[in-house]
Order: structure tokens, then sequence, then C-alpha cells
């Protein structure tokens, strides 16, 4: 007798979740330019959302995920290396196409772990390797006192 309340459970959690990801987008592009409205952005991108539903087959969005995490994971990585092993922003452009290197090389390992018979996934590994590789180059730019 619960299957109204789980249903409108579903519902309103889908609606919340993807109101506040169409209010980040047009938050987020207002800080591109002072010209940008991003009440206007955030109803864009719900109709651009809507008619993807709509159009783009559900079945399988496995491969989608899959690049979702290729991206993301080492990014994070990246990131995260920076922040809490590093402890310095980067500023220069070196730094940066050092960052977009190491990204890259991690992106291309974890789509190479995807179609490998690893016990491990890719996510870890290509997390890990580009955690590393980042602590490495930020430990070496601080020897060296550059920026890398």
């Amino acid at each position: 007798g619960l299957g109204i309340a789980g249903l409108l459970i579903i519902v309103f959690s889908t609606v919340t979740t993807t109101f506040l990801d169409a209010w980040s987008a047009g938050i987020s592009s207002e800080s591109l330019s002072k010209n940008i409205n991003g009440k206007w952005i955030a109803v864009a991108a719900t109709v651009i959302g809507m008619i993807g539903a709509i159009v783009y087959p559900m079945d399988d969005i496995t491969e989608f995920l899959y690049l979702i995490g290729s991206v993301f994971a080492p990014m994070i990585a990246i990131l995260l290396a920076d922040y809490f092993v590093n402890r310095q922003q980067v500023q220069t452009l070196s730094a940066y196409l050092v960052r977009g290197l190491i990204w890259a090389i991690a992106v291309g390992l974890y789509h190479y772990m995807l179609h490998s018979e690893s016990s491990i996934g890719a996510t870890l590994p290509a997390f890990t390797i580009a955690f590393i590789v980042t602590s490495i180059v930020g430990f070496i730019s601080k020897t060296a006192n550059t920026l890398l």
C-alpha cells in the first residue's frame, strides 16, 4: 500500500535534483560573462535535457557513464594532489600543460583498463596514477622553485 508514496518520493527527488542541476548550469554560465542571464540558461538547460531524455535511447548508457568517469576521475585526482599534497595553486601555462598531459595519460589508462581483464577496475588505477604523478611533479617543481 505504499506504492504511491514511493512514486512521489522518486518524482520529487528527480524534480529537485534536476532543478539544482539546471540552476547550477545557469549560475555557472554567469561567471563566463556579465551579459549572460543565468535564469534563461537554466531554462535552456532544462529544455535541452528534456529533449535529450525524449530522443536519446536510455536502454544502455553504460558507455556514457564510462566516458564521464574517464574524464572526471583523473581530473579530481590532479586537483586533490595539488590541493592536499603539493599545497600550491597552479598559475603558469607550463603547469597547466603538464597537468593536461597527466590528465590525458590517465584518461588513456582508464580506457585501456576498461578493456583489460583487471579485477580492480579502471577508476582506481587512473585515479592513483594521476594523483601520484601530480604529487611527484609538484614536489619537483617546489624543489626546483618553479611552478610546473
